[in-house]
């Protein structure tokens, strides 16, 4: 079975609190969300700074990041009973137990990848690995604004590929 780093459609298990915490992501990042593009990075740009010289190894790479990478316009995110559940566009939801586990997840176009993720104080980081990338995606939310800052390394990769994007609560 064929693994690949990441994913437009993001999603993973989640563990949402730490001891003693009313759970703040939760309340904050459940809902729907449309892209904010004027806001957002340019994440092509970003992948082809980090890739600028490309080997028949990096070529095949970058068109997977180019392809996986892009992000959705459309998000509904739901956390309750010990579940996170993601749906981007019309990619395939995703919906994981929180207990922090990986979990194995593909794409609709067959791309294969392990899932796993963590609170990290109000915000979530969810990890998608791959033998050759692992792409991190921290969200975090003030209530109106989601905000995913994501970050991609692998072996190929000299310079971690970063880039931001800006999501509006939907009414």
């Amino acid at each position: 079975m064929l693994h690949w780093a990441l994913s437009a459609a993001t999603g993973a298990a989640i563990q949402i609190s730490s001891p003693g915490s009313a759970s703040p992501p939760q309340g904050l990042i459940s809902g729907s969300y449309i892209l904010d593009e004027e806001r957002s990075d340019n994440y092509l740009q970003s992948i082809d700074s980090a890739l600028p010289v490309r080997s028949l190894a990096t070529r095949d790479l970058v068109r997977r990041l180019r392809k996986a990478a892009a992000p959705g316009y459309a998000i509904r995110i739901s956390i309750a009973a010990g579940r996170f559940s993601i749906k981007i566009d019309d990619k395939r939801l995703i919906d994981v137990s929180t207990s922090g586990e990986a979990i194995e997840w593909t794409l609709v176009d067959g791309l294969v990848f392990d899932v796993s993720a963590r609170a990290n104080g109000e915000a979530i980081s969810l990890s998608f690995r791959a033998p050759d990338s692992e792409r991190t995606i921290v969200y975090s939310s003030d209530g109106q604004q989601l905000v995913t800052e994501t970050t991609i390394t692998g072996p190929l990769i000299s310079t971690p590929i970063r880039y931001r994007v800006v999501y509006n609560r939907a009414s």
